[in-house]
């Protein structure tokens, strides 16, 4: 009797480390717009000797996931999105949807990118907006004009750029951030689809 609990004691312990991992593993890894790449040819080379400095204070590393517009966060199956622009919209069609006064209508453009070997179902993803000033909720907005829907499928080694249009009280800034979230069949597979989502964080232009 005392020996199956054992043994179900040490197999406890050995699967709670596995599956804390699981659950923290990283969706992805981010490459900053600033980030200056290192030619492989140079790389290795010396560093030029300068008179010694003061330190500096260590800052604290921005996690993959915490990204700003601009940035590129590339999914660890291959496949990069980048939020390009936020920007205020000002031209309408006829038919389209025209925000109060009181609300700020904005269209998120992004660029996603298939880097694996298989097309990518693009309506499995979801590009959710929210107030990062004072919080706030946004309002989807149906406007046609200057718009491209994400849908369909995306062939491998293509890239398609897609907008989302939404409004934002006036009264909650103009700072929003981007949560990104994928569904797909392909990704949900994939032992990193439980990690930290990425988002992007800027103002609207």
């Amino acid at each position: 009797m005392h020996v199956h609990h054992r043994a179900a004691a040490v197999l406890t312990a050995l699967l709670l480390p596995l599956a804390a991992a699981c659950g923290d593993s990283d969706q992805g890894t981010a490459e900053r717009a600033g980030d200056v790449k290192v030619d492989s040819k140079t790389k290795d080379a010396k560093p030029v000797e300068t008179e010694e400095a003061p330190a500096e204070p260590v800052e604290e590393e921005t996690p993959d996931t915490e990204l700003a517009v601009g940035d590129t966060f590339r999914y660890t199956d291959g496949v990069e999105v980048t939020v390009d622009s936020i920007n205020t919209i000002t031209e309408f069609g006829t038919y389209d949807e025209r925000p109060d006064a009181k609300d700020t209508a904005f269209r998120i453009t992004w660029t996603v990118e298939n880097g694996t070997g298989k097309p990518l179902d693009l309506d499995a993803w979801s590009f959710n907006p929210q107030g990062a000033t004072t919080g706030g909720q946004t309002t989807f907005v149906y406007v046609e004009k200057g718009s491209k829907e994400m849908a369909g499928r995306l062939a491998p080694s293509r890239k398609g750029t897609y907008t989302g249009e939404y409004s934002l009280p006036r009264a909650d800034g103009k700072e929003v951030v981007v949560e990104v979230s994928r569904m797909d069949d392909a990704w949900m597979e994939n032992d990193n689809a439980f990690g930290d989502e990425p988002n992007w964080t800027g103002a609207i232009k």
